[in-house]
Formats: structure tokens, sequence, C-alpha cells
């Protein structure tokens, strides 16, 4: 296939999900991933539920692409068989609490012992070195301790966000600085080791919150389906009982003026209480009720042909089923039917789309181990020294 990433070996020590959604990324730009698990029960997601055909929902969304290999790297045997895995990869990326590795005689140095170019992506909650770098972090704790869950929810409750946002931040840095470092690497012949924390991903993704802070000496807080500098936003239910989503609230006049008319509300064009995002803001409360009420008098389809028309950013309240059946998807043929050991199996394409290149989804999840003895074979094991690595619990 015509992928940019063809040819590139990835050794995939992580597990969960930041690790393991890098890794499928840069699966799906061509690159071979070889998933180093442990053989007693492999990755932990594989274990949340049994979703699809018996296998995990969140092992079917991270790991296809991948080929498995059950490897104990607590023993001086699987050691060595990782270092010669290593010795012709061009990426090798973990996510284990930090000393883990070194504790196994697998510090970067003897890493790159092997290979001095090699890329070595660390990814933990807190970063390698510095405070808290020796705990475990899930995403449910990165959401907390950085403040992401007390701006999220409402005023009565906060929430954490559903999707994995800290995991998923910290995946998408991980494979936007392996692409960074395999071009350094073109350039300079250097191999680089990246420390990764969830903690300062996920930060970053904070936008606006922290210039609340740092400028004006509060903390965003909670607002729902609201926005924290912006009204009108959110979800409005129409005279069907069906949501609409607008985001009307920009600072420009201009625009509050068409939501204006496409409202048919005219006299709040230059409302004394309404005129600006600020006064908008301020008396949001009685501005809601406006807007909640000429809401219900139409139906949902009548609304969004009426934003539309007048360019107001706006959308339908989908549950997630809904979501599924979008003509997005269809239009861009996302889903992808692969086959696996399981029988097949839906799975995403790679978001992007390009004018050439292909995106690559030829591998479903594997089973733990589905791999082991084609992996060792490559390296030069027969099979009566596989045999005798699986009868010492070497491999599965």
């Amino acid at each position: 296939m015509n992928s940019a990433l063809h040819g590139i070996k990835v050794v995939d020590l992580t597990q969960g999900v930041s690790g393991p959604m890098s890794t499928r990324l840069l699966s799906q730009m061509g690159a071979r991933v070889i998933k180093v698990e442990r053989p007693q029960g492999g990755d932990l997601i594989r274990h949340w539920d049994d979703y699809v055909n018996g296998m995990c929902s969140g092992h079917v969304w991270v790991n296809p692409g991948k080929e498995s290999i059950a490897l104990n790297l607590r023993s001086e045997e699987g050691v060595d068989i990782l270092l010669r895995l290593l010795a012709d990869a061009d990426v090798v990326i973990e996510n284990f609490v930090p000393g883990t590795l070194a504790g196994w005689g697998l510090d970067d140095d003897r890493l790159r012992s092997v290979k001095d170019d090699l890329i070595i992506c660390h990814i933990s909650g807190f970063g390698q070195t510095g405070p808290s770098a020796d705990r475990a972090a899930l995403d449910l704790i990165i959401q907390a301790e950085s403040g992401l869950i007390s701006t999220n929810g409402t005023e009565a409750e906060p929430a954490k966000l559903s999707v994995s946002v800290a995991d998923i931040s910290g995946s998408m840095y991980a494979t936007i600085s392996i692409l960074e470092c395999l071009y350094h690497r073109e350039r300079t012949g250097e191999g680089q080791t990246i420390d990764l924390a969830l903690f300062d991903a996920v930060m970053t993704w904070t936008g606006y919150f922290p210039y609340m802070a740092w400028y004006q000496g509060r903390n965003p807080g909670r607002v729902g389906l609201n926005h924290h500098t912006m009204f009108p936003y959110g979800v409005y239910q129409a005279g069907d009982d069906k949501g609409v989503v607008i985001a009307a609230g920009a600072g420009s006049h201009d625009q509050w003026r068409r939501f204006c008319e496409a409202m048919s509300l005219p006299e709040l064009i230059d409302h004394p209480d309404y005129s600006s995002n600020g006064l908008r803001l301020q008396n949001k409360d009685e501005l809601q009720k406006i807007v909640v009420d000429a809401m219900a008098a139409q139906p949902q389809s009548y609304w969004l042909e009426r934003f539309h028309e007048f360019g107001i950013p706006s959308g339908a309240y989908n549950e997630f089923d809904e979501a599924l059946e979008h003509p997005r998807l269809k239009h861009r043929k996302l889903v992808k039917e692969i086959d696996s050991a399981v029988g097949p199996v839906k799975v995403f394409d790679f978001a992007p789309s390009f004018s050439s290149l292909d995106s690559v989804n030829e591998l479903g999840p594997p089973l733990l181990g589905e791999h082991t003895d084609s992996i060792l074979a490559e390296i030069g094991l027969d099979p009566e020294a596989i045999e005798k690595l699986r009868a010492g619990e070497i491999v599965v």
C-alpha cells in the first residue's frame, strides 16, 4: 500500500489507552506494530468487557493493526528476546510506572545498546522525573488533578468527561512526537528519548481556562451545556421535543443580528440588555427564557434549515446510535469491517483522508500471543526452541 510509514517497525510495550491508541494510529499510517504483552492475561484493556464476539470493546478500539507476542519481561530469556526484536526496530514505546523497565534491566542505555538510533517513547501520568513521577495515574486521576473535572458538569454536580480525554491527549502527543523524531532522525541520524506526561498533555488542552485564572483571578466553574464566555450556546428543545444545538454566541454583532432574524426576534438586535456578548452573558437567565420559548414554536427540522439559511452554527442533538447513522460517516465510509480471530469486527478508518496516501486496516485486534510463533521464527528461533520457551512460561 502507498502508506507513509511502510517499513517502520514499532515495538509496543504499552497497555490501556494512552500508548495503544498511539500505536494504533502509527499502524494506520503503515508502520508494523509488534505488541508485547505479559503472558498472564496480556494488556489490561482486554478484560474490561466482552462486547465484541467475546472480545473487549476497548481492545477492538485501540489494538487493531498489530501483531501480539506474549513475552515474560521479568525473565532473562524474555529480555533477550525483546532486545533481539529491537535490533531492527525504529521505535519502542512504553507506559509503565516510571522505573518499571529499569527494574527489569531495560533502562534507556540498555535499549539503545542494540540500536543507537532507536526512538524511545515513555508515557506516564506525571513524567519520568519530578513530583508524583512514581505514581500510577489512570485517566480519571489526571482529569481530577488537572482541574478538568472541576470545569465539567452542572453547577450542582461535577462530572468527568466520558471519553478518556487525558489518555487520548497523551496518545496524540506521543504520535506527533514519534513522527517528529522519525523526521529528525532522517535528517541527523540521531535517535531520541521522549518523556510524555499525561498531566502535561491535557493541561495544554484546557484552552482559555488558565487565562481566566491568571488574568481574572477566578476559576472557570461549571456551566453544563452552556459556554463559559459565549451566549446563546447550548442545546434547546424544539417544538417536537428534539434537541437543537446552537453556537450563536460569538462576539460578532453581525452574527447576533442574523441569529435574531432567524429567530424572528428583531427587537432583540439592539436591545440595551443584549446588544453585546458581555451583556448577553450578564443577562443570560432572561435571554435564555426568550430563546427557549421561541424554539418551542417550531420543530427541529425547521430550525436546522432556518439556522443554516442565516449562517448560524447549529446541529441536531443526537443520541449515540443516531450519530453512528450520520450521513457523514456513510459518505466518508469511515467505518470499516476487518477480519479477526473472533470474526469480522467494525473499526474506524484513519480520520484524515489524503489525496494519494492510503490508511492501513488489514489486521484485526489480535488474540493474546496470536503472532508469538511467527515473530520468534523471524528472529531465528526454531519450533523446538519456541516450545521450550513456552514450557518455561517465557512466551505464550
